[in-house]
């Protein structure tokens, strides 16, 4: 008798835990949108969402393609994104300077003075090294035009004296191999692809040691109405770097393959941009582009890391980030 009580107990214990898992399960869980290039500076979110980190941490993530950065940095001040990645442009900064409820709250990647060289400029193999460059593919705005007219003072070249000229991705490595542009400035893993048509020429992190490349940036409703969801999300994010620091794992390597539709072996081959553990932001590296913004006329005025950053996600709620940002 006892033993048929103890095992009716049991199975009732194991029926109302199943069912709270099931009910677990089926709970919504908050939604965050984000917007998301299938690039490998987006490897820890990848692997993230791959791993189920931000199942585990109480969110969804929702990926939105982006598109142009003027077009998500709209979406993340109107509410139609909660979560802007990637690197920085003078229209974000702006936005901040006249009201907007954006902020950034945490790193992406940086360019380790020490490190692989992420972002470069590739010259036309068949050019001769003494030769000028004349037609150079390249971003016209944003930081990577900044980086790239670093690189090119650097070398002593002036940027003025070049036509700078937007290449589709598709047919940039077609373009150099014919000699229509004389070379390429480009990231990874398109670099990578790049080298088979000529040498590395210039690179990025010899111009720009330890540049902050990317952020995390959240919209009204994270910062304001519900930060616990921005917390969890953080949280994930975290996760997913500590993993991608692991390094090119046979996981890591299929997960960023799978998401960015590139082969195993080129992902392999490809330099991976680091990202500081801690999540913080070298605040130097937007104090330079900051600076050269306004320069050029891209921002009317300067920002002071208050008024462009939200750092008590991570000093609040991540003790390992308590080292201030530089």
């Amino acid at each position: 008798m006892k033993s048929r009580l103890f095992l009716g107990l049991s199975l009732a214990i194991a029926s109302i835990a199943c069912g709270r898992r099931d009910a677990e399960a089926k709970r919504e869980l908050p939604k965050v949108r984000m917007s998301v290039s299938h690039l490998l500076t987006w490897g820890p979110i990848m692997i993230a969402n791959a791993e189920g980190f931000f199942r585990d941490e109480g969110v969804e993530v929702e990926y939105v393609n982006a598109l142009d950065s003027h077009e998500d940095l709209v979406a993340l001040i109107t509410g139609d994104l909660d979560v802007m990645s990637g690197p920085m442009h003078g229209a974000f900064l702006s936005a901040i300077a006249q009201g907007a409820k954006i902020k950034i709250v945490a790193g992406q990647g940086y360019l380790a003075r020490d490190g692989c060289t992420f972002f470069g400029v590739v010259r036309r193999g068949d050019l001769a090294p003494d030769s000028s460059v004349r037609r150079l593919r390249a971003s016209r705005d944003g930081l990577t035009r900044f980086i790239t007219e670093r690189m090119l003072e650097r070398a002593g070249v002036d940027i003025k004296r070049i036509e700078v000229m937007k290449v589709p991705d598709a047919v940039t490595l077609r373009s150099l191999e014919s000699g229509s542009i004389d070379a390429v400035a480009s990231g990874e893993p398109t670099l990578t692809r790049l080298k088979a048509a000529g040498p590395l020429w210039l690179a990025a992190e010899k111009a720009v040691p330890d540049f902050q490349w990317g952020t995390i940036a959240f919209g009204e409703r994270l910062l304001y109405k519900d930060r616990d969801t921005g917390t969890r999300f953080l949280r994930a994010y975290s996760r997913g770097v500590a993993q991608y620091l692991q390094g090119k794992t046979d996981r890591n390597v299929a997960i960023v393959a799978k998401e960015t539709g590139d082969t195993p072996d080129l992902i392999r081959k490809a330099c991976w941009l680091p990202f500081r553990s801690d999540l913080r932001v070298n605040w130097q590296s937007v104090d330079e582009f900051q600076a050269w913004a306004k320069k050029k006329g891209l921002l009317q005025r300067l920002l002071s890391r208050d008024q462009a950053m939200d750092t008590t996600f991570l000093s609040t709620n991540f003790p390992h980030s308590t080292a201030p940002t530089q």
